[in-house]
């Protein structure tokens, strides 16, 4: 949607500026991923650096040379980090968090103030589940809970705003489905989009909304007639020319499915105000689609 609206803004845009950029947007949300998943061992690594040094201290106490290690031994992050696919990956798409370590040592800061980090550290004993569950809880409640996670993701790449909810779900997927006996030569990560079906889905639904912007917003602008169509954000616009686009191309997505979906979308984007009238001028452009035959859906339990 962001890629969208900065094309529409944008004069001389041409649709193969927008299918390329489109194509590299979904490319760098597996960035975010990758990104997302070193950000936990960067994290144990700063608490190893920070062990190390203290025992190499010129005066050194007896913590300092008997440091509770169970957090830098903890055996998740030597699952992902020795993974092969994780360091191929992280090599040869250069993800790094070299240009954001003042983040890394924000969220290594939090750590010893943190309620469930406290108990981990001071527990007799952990199994396997219990260091897993540590990391769960690290990545759940004490980075993707902080708004300084998203605005230093932000800062790198303005689109992934549009894939956090996507891809955090799958990072949390992916620590979740960790056992015990995962191997480095095993395939522990999910793909974050289906190469070919997401890749020509998004790509169809991207040329429609552009090929028939024009002919989608004069059909809305049937169905605002105590609006001015100058007095709706161009957001606004844009949602519901893009669903409209979709409820017309896509003949195996039920209609509900397509409604509730860019409802959804406005939450994000627009005012509060802007779903319920999104939802009003969309269900009035369904009925009109619907008895000029140009919303036609296929498939087991579509027909109508």
């Amino acid at each position: 949607m962001q890629l969208l609206y900065a094309f529409s803004k944008k004069e001389n845009a041409n649709l193969a500026d927008i299918e390329r950029d489109l194509i590299q947007s979904m490319e760098k949300s597996t960035d975010l991923y990758y990104t997302t998943l070193l950000l936990l061992t960067e994290i144990r690594h700063k608490a190893f650096l920070k062990i190390d040094a203290a025992r190499n201290r010129r005066l050194t106490s007896n913590i300092d040379l008997n440091p509770n290690v169970r957090f830098i031994s903890n055996p998740i992050f030597d699952i992902i980090e020795k993974n092969k696919k994780f360091q191929n990956y992280v090599h040869n798409n250069l993800i790094s968090w070299n240009d954001m370590q003042e983040a890394v040592l924000y969220f290594y800061n939090k750590l010893p103030e943190w309620p469930a980090y406290q108990k981990y550290m001071a527990c007799e004993t952990a199994s396997f589940e219990t260091h897993k569950q540590l990391v769960l809880d690290m990545f759940a409640e004490l980075i993707i809970q902080d708004d300084i996670f998203f605005q230093t993701l932000e800062d790198r790449n303005i689109f992934w705003n549009d894939d956090f909810e996507l891809v955090l779900s799958i990072v949390y997927k992916t620590l979740w489905h960790i056992k015990e006996d995962t191997k480095e030569d095993d395939d522990i990560f999910y793909p974050v989009y289906k190469p070919v079906e997401d890749m020509e889905f998004a790509r169809t639904l991207m040329r429609k909304a552009f090929n028939e912007y024009d002919k989608n917003i004069q059909l809305i602008d049937k169905f605002t007639h105590n609006w001015e169509l100058d007095r709706i954000s161009d957001m606004d616009k844009l949602i519901m020319t893009c669903a409209i686009a979709e409820l017309k191309n896509f003949p195996s997505i039920p209609v509900k499915v397509s409604l509730d979906e860019y409802i959804e979308i406005s939450k994000t984007y627009s005012s509060p105000k802007s779903g319920a009238f999104i939802n009003g001028v969309l269900d009035k452009a369904v009925a009109h689609l619907k008895e000029t035959n140009e919303i036609v859906k296929t498939g087991r339990g579509l027909v109508e």
